[in-house]
């Protein structure tokens, strides 16, 4: 496994991103969840800067990819992500509940009573909350755009502070 870190233009935490045979694993913001998931998965991930990557391997080429895409995201010109995914450390329901996500559009937010709805599990709410909360590949699987019932922006766990940047930033370059 290969992994750097994206600084985004905002004052925003790094992003600690991971890619694992041709494929994105992690992109979240860097903390302790992160770490100990990639201390599970492999002892032997190596961290390489952003500008040491070598588009010639599989793995730096998608770490490659995901910066330019979240270049282009946070300059207002991308609104969907196009890289390969893992998603084989989440269980079907979790993986459900994150491609359900991905139909989210840009610059729009529902409910996490919606999102159960739309997985077709009208009562599952509480556990789509928590399928979100372990979403390892933030913003590109964007749980960002789900919101408490009541309009209030509820849990990220990134911190509600990035989720208020994240929507505000898509609000503000959102065509009607």
């Amino acid at each position: 496994m290969i992994s750097t870190h994206y600084h985004s233009p905002y004052n925003l935490p790094a992003m600690r991103l991971t890619a694992k045979d041709g494929r994105l694993l992690i992109a979240d913001w860097f903390e302790q969840k992160t770490t100990k998931l990639i201390d599970k998965l492999s002892a032997d991930t190596c961290v390489i800067k952003r500008h040491l990557l070598d588009a010639h391997d599989a793995d730096q080429a998608v770490l490659l990819k995901v910066c330019q895409q979240l270049d282009e995201y946070f300059a207002g010109t991308r609104q969907v992500f196009d890289v390969a995914l893992d998603l084989s450390h989440g269980t079907a329901f979790q993986q459900s509940v994150w491609q359900a996500l991905r139909q989210i559009p840009y610059g729009q937010t529902i409910s996490y009573a919606q999102l159960a709805k739309n997985i077709g599990k009208p009562m599952a709410f509480r556990a789509c909350a928590n399928a979100n909360g372990k979403n390892l590949i933030s913003l590109i699987i964007p749980c960002h755009r789900v919101i408490a019932a009541n309009g209030s922006l509820g849990g990220y766990t990134g911190g509600v502070q990035i989720k208020e940047t994240l929507l505000n930033h898509e609000a503000k370059y959102h065509q009607l």
